[in-house]
């Protein structure tokens, strides 16, 4: 067992560690609810509009996400005496995602928005569809890999954080993919949690995506909580 646990370390040396879930970055169409955003957030405050969220916010709030599945469809077909199954093309689930709440509940507005664009909800009982084209847009997922460099240092209660990221080992695209399905949220006295909105998508098919390149992250903790500066 101590060989199998040695091997097993000395490969994660070399493969640069194990995947990790919570190491994953999405892309979302900008084009949806406005621009989001510290000036969004005000002129939503204001009742003069801007509502919606920034590709950046949809990135952070985004809590969990899945990497699409695809399966060959097959038929049976008899060759010579035997039946063999003979591939004819492919099949993919709906994918979903999880998003935050602040409380200017950009995000909601933003795939209501996006919602609406599909089938405009002003026409009361009769509903119509747009075009495909105006709101079937590509979505891309990114499995990041582990951080090359770390480095941290503490001066007094504020901590100063350096990462040099590896970018990422596996991206997909999600082509003419469109939200179907938007969760209900349960609002409730009794506890004094955060909100969260699941998001489900649909799309024709999906395709390997080019890998980011690495990046560098800098951040600082504070008691006040925690800054993002690249």
């Amino acid at each position: 067992m101590a060989n199998s646990i040695d091997e097993i370390k000395a490969l994660a040396n070399t493969k640069l560690g194990f995947a990790r879930s919570n190491r994953f970055l999405v892309t979302l169409p900008t084009n949806f609810g406005g621009g989001g955003g510290l000036i969004g957030g005000v002129l939503g405050l204001l009742n003069l509009g801007g509502g919606g969220a920034s590709g950046r916010e949809l990135n952070i709030l985004c809590s969990n996400a899945t990497l699409p599945s695809k399966a060959i469809l097959t038929n049976d077909r008899r060759i010579g005496m035997e039946f063999q199954k003979v591939a004819y093309g492919y099949a993919v689930d709906d994918v979903s995602m999880t998003f935050y709440l602040m409380n200017d509940y950009g995000i909601k507005e933003y795939f209501d928005a996006w919602r609406n664009t599909a089938i405009p909800e002003e026409g009361g009982s009769a509903f119509t569809s747009n075009y495909k084209s105006s709101y079937a847009k590509s979505i891309t997922i990114h499995q990041l890999r582990q951080p090359l460099k770390g480095f941290t240092k503490q001066v007094g209660p504020i901590r100063f954080g350096l990462g040099l990221g590896g970018g990422s080992v596996y991206s997909v695209e999600l082509l003419e993919a469109f939200p179907i399905a938007t969760s209900a949220i349960e609002l409730n006295n009794e506890l004094d949690g955060l909100v969260q909105l699941t998001v489900t998508f649909a799309y024709t098919n999906w395709k390997r995506a080019s890998n980011t390149q690495g990046f560098i992250n800098m951040d600082i903790d504070t008691p006040l909580g925690g800054i993002d500066i690249l």
